[in-house]
C-alpha cells in the first residue's frame, strides 16, 4: 500500500515546512468537489498555547503543532457541506526524522476508543534539517494492529 501525492502538492508541503523552520508547520490536503487536491496551510498555534499555559502545553512550536481551532472548524464545515473532503493531515519535524511519534499518535486517536479521529486519512510528516526538506513519510491507521503504519510515498502528476 502507498500514499500517492502529486509532485506539486508535495512541493507545496515541502515549501511550507521550509518556510516555517525551525518551527513545525501544519496543514491539510483537501480534495475539492471537482476532484482537485489542494494544500491548505494552517496556522500552528502551539507557541501561543505554550505562552498561555506552559504547564498544560510544555512543548513549543519547535517540537509540536496544534492547528488553529477556527481554521479546523472552517475546514470541518466545508467537508460537512460536501464542498470538499479531507485526504491527509501533514506537519513537519524540524531537525528530526520523519516518523509518527507517540505525540502524533496521541493527537490522532480518540483515546477512550483507541480509534483514529479521522478514519481513512493519511498523516504526512516532513523532516526538515537546517531549513531544507530531508525526507517525507506517510502513515495510515491499520485496524489489525491499532497503530499507524508507514506507507510508501508515491510521487506523481
Amino acid at each position: 500500500m502507498s500514499v500517492r501525492l502529486p509532485s506539486a502538492i508535495l512541493g507545496d508541503m515541502r515549501r511550507h515546512a521550509e518556510e516555517t523552520y525551525p518551527h513545525e508547520c501544519c496543514g491539510v490536503l483537501i480534495e475539492t468537489a471537482d476532484g482537485r487536491l489542494t494544500v491548505r496551510r494552517c496556522r500552528n498555534v502551539q507557541n501561543e498555547l505554550h505562552a498561555q499555559d506552559p504547564a498544560e502545553h510544555p512543548r513549543d512550536a519547535r517540537t509540536a503543532y496544534t492547528i488553529d481551532a477556527q481554521e479546523l472548524l472552517a475546514i470541518t464545515r466545508e467537508v460537512d457541506r460536501g464542498a470538499a473532503s479531507l485526504s491527509a493531515i501533514y506537519h513537519s519535524h524540524p531537525d528530526h526524522a520523519a516518523y509518527f511519534s507517540a505525540e502524533d499518535r496521541t493527537r490522532a486517536v480518540i483515546e477512550e476508543w483507541d480509534e483514529p479521529i479521522y478514519p481513512g486519512l493519511a498523516y504526512v510528516v516532513v523532516s526538515v534539517r537546517d531549513g531544507r526538506t530531508a525526507d517525507v513519510k506517510a502513515f495510515e491507521w491499520e485496524a489489525e494492529s491499532s497503530e499507524f503504519v508507514e506507507r510508501a510515498v508515491e510521487v506523481g502528476e
